[in-house]
């Protein structure tokens, strides 16, 4: 399954997925945590360091991740420097998967624990400042999960930027659901009710849900329920426990929660499957076609068009 969260920054998005993600590891789900958010917090609450060379942004290192997945794919001319961000995988094309000796995540990857293991995209670096951009960065991590194959019982759970940057690239097309972590104040909301209108343009508006956090009574509930028009999936509260393990200094764990039905409600949402495989395939072909028609990458990279077969798989 693959699940990603956002929200407005501050929502607590990191905090819940980072609980999540050791619920399904404490459960004997496999599970590979991707840390996407600029600010790099997910590692963090994961008590787990992945060093700055490890970046997959770190320009090396998106050499090496598109030379493997390349592999001897006909449809990607110019080698590595053939790829974009929707470049899909083709005929000789290399996977990721979550094995042990796969030889992207064993060398970029670190354990956080039995089941579990974290990767991160990367930050602002000094010698980008005032060149950069940080939706350049994720260009790699597009890559990787568009090349991406799981088992039964593998998980990719990504802590994504806050806001709506995933509507810039194909990251809202990636997932089987993408968990809105809203909390019950008029900016929260306007993210997350942005946030659906864009998914509805986009087609994933059944993928997304949202995950109610911080509430305190009753008329929180109330209020939340009324601004998004609907029932939140889930829902957190203030919780004392969740609170006390950062002021400890000690990464958040479900037992934190005191009752980890919404990570089961979250877990159970995304093996509905609501955005199956092939569906998922034909919105990455089209936001690739998209692509290929602009003029800067026609004049980067010629006609990409044909980097999917002609029956579009």
């Amino acid at each position: 399954m693959r699940v990603a969260f956002t929200g407005k920054g501050g929502s607590g998005k990191s905090t819940v997925a980072a609980v999540f993600v050791r619920h399904l590891a404490d459960s004997g789900e496999r599970v590979l945590a991707v840390d996407a958010d600029i600010n790099v917090h997910l590692g963090e609450l994961l008590s787990a360091r992945v060093p700055p060379d490890r970046a997959l942004s770190r320009p090396e290192n998106v050499s090496r991740i598109r030379s493997h997945l390349l592999g001897d794919n006909p449809r990607v001319r110019g080698g590595v420097n053939g790829f974009v961000k929707t470049t899909p995988p083709g005929p000789g094309s290399r996977l990721v998967r979550l094995d042990d000796d796969d030889p992207i995540l064993s060398d970029l990857a670190v354990p956080a624990g039995p089941g579990l293991r974290l990767v991160h995209v990367g930050t602002y670096e000094p010698d980008g400042i005032g060149t950069s951009c940080y939706h350049s960065n994720l260009a790699v991590l597009e890559n990787m999960l568009s090349h991406l194959t799981l088992r039964d019982h593998d998980w990719v759970v990504c802590d994504m930027v806050a806001g709506t940057d995933a509507f810039s690239n194909s990251l809202h097309a990636q997932f089987d659901l993408i968990v809105v972590v809203v909390e019950p104040t008029p900016e929260s909301v306007t993210v997350a009710t942005r946030y659906r209108e864009l998914a509805e343009a986009a087609g994933v508006a059944d993928a997304i849900v949202f995950v109610a956090n911080k509430v305190t009574d009753a008329e929180d509930r109330r209020w939340l329920a009324a601004e998004l028009g609907d029932e939140p999936l889930a829902e957190l509260g203030q919780l004392g426990g969740l609170r006390r393990a950062r002021q400890q200094g000690r990464p958040p764990v479900p037992a934190d929660l005191g009752d980890v039905t919404p990570l089961e409600r979250m877990a159970a949402a995304a093996r509905e499957g609501r955005l199956d495989a092939e569906r998922r395939a034909g919105l990455l072909h089209e936001l690739h076609r998209r692509l290929a028609r602009q003029d800067w990458v026609r004049s980067a990279h010629g006609d990409i068009a044909d980097q999917f077969a002609p029956t579009g798989g």
